[in-house]
């Protein structure tokens, strides 16, 4: 099955775009423009000189990934890159259980993989994207300059505590 790119980005005209980034400020408030928003909750970014940057939203990392959007481009003809950075087996097997989004929704985390959660389908839910955005960015605040293996407890403004987890960069 051939993905194309529209079928794994939303679209950005119905988002609130200062909304999802508001909990991203300490790490992507650099960047001038969003390019993309993923199914996935990931965020493509055009930064200060142009080049494109990834904010993985499961690792709590921004990536530069291209030096310009035309060579973004031309890296999302590479398959690898392409099923990389919108994860499109992942994409095709909740597609194939039936696991649809709403305008407003990614498919979101159950438990964000930088405490311990994985990239199985079992691990994603349709979930609403502010909430997305701000338990994820909250989190990967928390715990940035934390080394692996810390027992941490998580604090959300939009949960109560989270029970104790291990973190797994």
């Amino acid at each position: 099955m051939t993905l194309k790119l529209s079928e794994l980005v939303k679209d950005k005209s119905k988002i609130d775009l200062q909304d999802i980034c508001s909990d991203w400020t300490w790490l992507v408030s650099g960047q001038k423009s969003i390019l993309l928003v993923t199914v996935f909750g990931d965020l493509f970014f055009v930064g200060q000189s142009d080049e494109i940057n990834w904010l993985d939203t499961g690792s709590g990392k921004l990536t530069r990934v291209a030096d310009s959007v035309k060579h973004f481009e031309e890296l999302l003809k590479d398959k690898d890159n392409f099923s990389e950075w919108f994860m499109t087996n992942l994409y095709s097997e909740l597609q194939q259980k039936g696991i649809k989004l709403k305008d407003n929704e990614v498919y979101g985390f159950k438990k964000i993989p930088v405490i311990g959660g994985d990239y199985s389908s079992d691990n994603f839910e349709p979930t609403d994207m502010s909430v997305h955005f701000s338990i994820s960015g909250q989190i990967c605040k928390q715990i940035k300059d934390l080394p692996d293996g810390t027992n941490v407890n998580i604090k959300t403004a939009i949960l109560d505590q989270k029970p104790w987890w291990k973190i797994w960069k």
